[in-house]
C-alpha cells in the first residue's frame, strides 16, 4: 500500500516537522501554561484533526498532478522547495517569541478543542506544505497515489497528536528552561532551519 523503504524515513522527518515550533503547537502550549494539563489534551486533538482538512485536500490534488505532465510536476516541485527553503530562511530571520500574551478567560474542553481545529483549517500554509513534503514519499508504482496519500497523513496525524500530548505534558516543566534561555532558543532555530533547507533541496533535486 505504501513504499516502506522509505517509511522510517518518513517517519523520522515526520516527528521532526511536527516537533517544529508553530501556530499549533503554541496553541497547545498556551493552553497548558494558562488552564492545566487537561484543557491541552483537548488542544492538541483539536489541532491534528485541524491536520485532516490539509490532508484530504493534498491526497485529491496529489493524485491529479502526479497523472499530468512533468511540465506541471515539475512547476509544483519547484514551488514546493522554494516554499520549504523560505520557511528555512524564515525561521533564522524571525524574532517572534515561543509564547505571546496569553488569554485568562476561562474556555470548556469543547470549546478549546473546536478553536484547535479551526487554527489549522485556517491555516493554508499547511496544504502548501503538505504538497511539498508527502510527494517524496509517494511510489506510483503501487497502488494510487491518492490512498498511499491518505495512509501516510492519517499516520501523520497520528504523531501530531501524540508529540502535542507530549509538548501539553512537559511544556509547564520546561517553559522556564527553554524560553528563558537565548542559547538553547538560537540552537533550536539553528536546527529547524537546516531541516528545512535539507528538505528543500531533496525535493528540488528529486525526480518524478
Amino acid at each position: 500500500m505504501i513504499d516502506t523503504s522509505n517509511f522510517t524515513l518518513f517517519v523520522l522527518t515526520s516527528i521532526v516537522v511536527v516537533l517544529m515550533p508553530g501556530p499549533a503547537m503554541l496553541y497547545v502550549i498556551s493552553n497548558v501554561l494558562t488552564r492545566g494539563p487537561k484543557s491541552s489534551v483537548a488542544a492538541a486533538f483539536g489541532t491534528t484533526i485541524g491536520v485532516s482538512f490539509h490532508i484530504f485536500c493534498t491526497a485529491f490534488g496529489l493524485a491529479i498532478i502526479l497523472k499530468t505532465s512533468a511540465i506541471a510536476f515539475t512547476v509544483v516541485k519547484f514551488a514546493g522547495a522554494a516554499y520549504l527553503i523560505y520557511l528555512a530562511i524564515r525561521t533564522l530571520v524571525s524574532k517572534d517569541q515561543i509564547v505571546t500574551d496569553l488569554s485568562n478567560n476561562k474556555k470548556t474542553g469543547n470549546s478549546i478543542f473546536f478553536e484547535g481545529i479551526i487554527i489549522n483549517i485556517l491555516n493554508p500554509k499547511l496544504s502548501i506544505f503538505f504538497l511539498a513534503f508527502l510527494p517524496q514519499f509517494i511510489n506510483t508504482n503501487l497502488t494510487s497515489a491518492t490512498i498511499q496519500t491518505l495512509i501516510l497523513g492519517t499516520i501523520f496525524m497520528a504523531m501530531t497528536a501524540i508529540i502535542f500530548l507530549g509538548y501539553g505534558l512537559f511544556a509547564s516543566f520546561l517553559r522556564q528552561k527553554v524560553i528563558n534561555n537565548p542559547k538553547i532558543l538560537k540552537a533550536i532555530k539553528w536546527c529547524f532551519a537546516s531541516i528545512f533547507m535539507a528538505l528543500g533541496l531533496r525535493l528540488a533535486l528529486s525526480e518524478k
